[in-house]
């Protein structure tokens, strides 16, 4: 085992830490850059599970060299170790440069204490255009990379930029940096490389991901994701609140039996399960979503919610986002309800008792009701209204509200903001008793669980809700007839789960009752 290792964690996190206080943030945000601490770094490289033979190890934005030069430790200090190491770090901020070259300096002179050939590269060239031109076989050395550890660039990517056009060379489109390093990364590596990422969770649903986990689960087996319990604790130092996760793949390898589910911050108890790769993504799922269940109760609601019998589509309802767009209304909008305006609704609006209106806030309440606005209003009638974006530390994600024509009787229009989504069938009012129904079902803890297993950020698409099975129409309407539609709706779902098997659903909490029913 290698002796002293402690003192040398300590040394790379000193120069961690000053690089984070010399580098101006504006400057590390242009470049989306985020800094890992060794104890992040160290669940990384702890990841891989061969360190043997010639090693070559990639480490893409590498900012100080925290990562390249963790992993060369702990390979250092694993049982099979390698025979020799070669670390590729490509960073094109100069002054972190010199901060990878002395970072990794440090590590050379532990290998050459263990006897073991080192050496390294710290390349400003431009990653993805290599990565690029290798695997179109414009280089004559072609993959030869056995490690890559990442913790790329964060930065949205415009439909028109090369970047973009170098991530689709390289498999897919992608709509943001992080994901391009990503499969950049997987074209340098061998046959049977591993990688391990830290990313935001982001890339787990949605459709904008949708062909980058297509290329990147096509290129490579899922072996482990971690997640953490804090949005905070990976890079508490740098202000970055995000929900991340860390990603192990294996280049070329067919997805195993089972993927490795771990839970835990740095430096915390962290739980593990192994979960069939079938409960990771779903078996003929075209979007293929990953689902990350955090805990046997979350995989059971996941079980349950694979089971029910229905989509929204299949009941003829389907999901909008507010046409209202305040800032570019902002003419019509009013400050209070007058003649010639009609009621406008925010998420503030949006209760799982309801949809209350006037909101508290200062927010405009109501929108004039003129030909120029009359493509951005709504019918008045009976809907499901689901707030798009929750706070970050909210308990629900999912909260919906049923929009009951009976509760305003006095306008024939609504105007409903863009943050928003809205329940309708073909821009139509629903039932009363489906859209009460609906709400039911959607507020009910065993959805917000499920939700949560996929989704890595406070956003709900529309996407997202026409994904979700759900009960037959009947069966939501008897919700909304019921005197109490959530208890009737928690009865069902006990019931549905004895009959096909799912024990242990456990207490849910109940969010109340929907008071337009009582």
């Amino acid at each position: 085992m290698l002796t002293g290792i402690e003192t040398v964690w300590d040394e790379l996190e000193d120069i961690r830490r000053a690089a984070v206080a010399e580098v101006h943030p504006e400057c590390r945000k242009d470049l989306g850059q985020v800094l890992t601490p060794v104890p992040v770094a160290r669940l990384l490289a702890e990841m891989f599970s061969d360190w043997r033979g010639d090693v070559e190890l990639v480490d893409a934005g590498a900012g100080a060299g925290t990562l390249g030069a963790v992993a060369a430790l702990i390979a250092l200090s694993r049982g099979g170790r390698p025979a020799s190491m070669r670390v590729l770090a490509w960073e094109v901020d100069p002054e972190l440069a010199v901060k990878s070259k002395h970072t990794l300096a440090a590590v050379s002179e532990r290998y050459d204490e263990e006897g073991i050939p080192f050496e390294f590269e710290v390349l400003d060239e431009d990653f993805l255009q290599r990565a690029a031109q290798k695997s179109a076989g414009l280089s004559s050395h072609g993959a030869t990379a056995t490690h890559a550890i990442l913790n790329p660039p964060y930065a949205k990517l415009s439909s028109s930029s090369n970047e973009r056009a170098l991530a689709e060379r390289l498999g897919a489109p992608v709509p943001n940096l992080y994901a391009a390093f990503m499969l950049a990364a997987s074209a340098l590596l061998k046959v049977g490389g591993e990688m391990v990422a830290i990313t935001p969770r982001s890339f787990c649903n949605g459709p904008y991901f949708k062909r980058f986990r297509r290329a990147l689960l096509g290129q490579n087996g899922l072996s482990t994701i971690r997640i953490f319990e804090s949005r905070m604790c990976a890079f508490a130092d740098q202000d970055v609140l995000q929900e991340n996760a860390i990603t192990h793949l294996v280049r070329g390898r067919v997805q195993p039996e089972m993927v490795r589910v771990q839970v835990g911050d740095p430096g915390g108890p962290v739980t593990e399960r192994a979960v069939p790769s079938e409960e990771v993504v779903f078996l003929g799922d075209r979007d293929v979503v990953i689902h990350v269940a955090e805990s046997e109760g979350a995989a059971k609601a996941a079980s349950l919610m694979r089971e029910l019998p229905a989509t929204l589509e299949t009941i003829g309802v389907d999901v909008s986002t507010g046409p209202v767009v305040d800032f570019r209304a902002r003419r019509w909008l009013q400050a209070e309800h007058r003649l010639g305006s009609v009621p406008l609704l925010y998420p503030s609006s949006v209760d799982t008792d309801g949809v209350f209106w006037p909101s508290s806030g200062n927010k405009p309440i109501a929108i004039d009701d003129l030909e120029a606005t009359a493509s951005l209003l709504t019918p008045r009638g009976n809907y499901v209204l689901v707030k798009r974006f929750s706070s970050k530390e909210e308990r629900r994600r999912i909260v919906a509200g049923p929009l009951l024509a009976d509760a305003f009787p006095e306008c024939s229009r609504f105007g409903i903001e863009n943050h928003v989504n809205y329940l309708h069938s073909r821009r139509r009012p629903l039932g009363r008793q489906l859209a009460i129904g609906l709400a039911a079902f959607l507020n009910h803890e065993l959805v917000d669980v499920y939700f949560r297993s996929f989704s890595g950020h406070t956003q709900v698409n529309a996407t997202d809700l026409r994904r979700f099975r759900i009960p037959d129409r009947a069966t939501l309407e008897e919700f909304g007839s019921a005197s109490c539609p959530n208890e009737a709706c928690d009865e069902w779902i006990r019931s549905f789960a004895a009959a096909i098997g799912v024990s242990g659903i456990g207490e849910v909490d109940r969010v109340g009752q929907t008071s337009a029913a009582r």
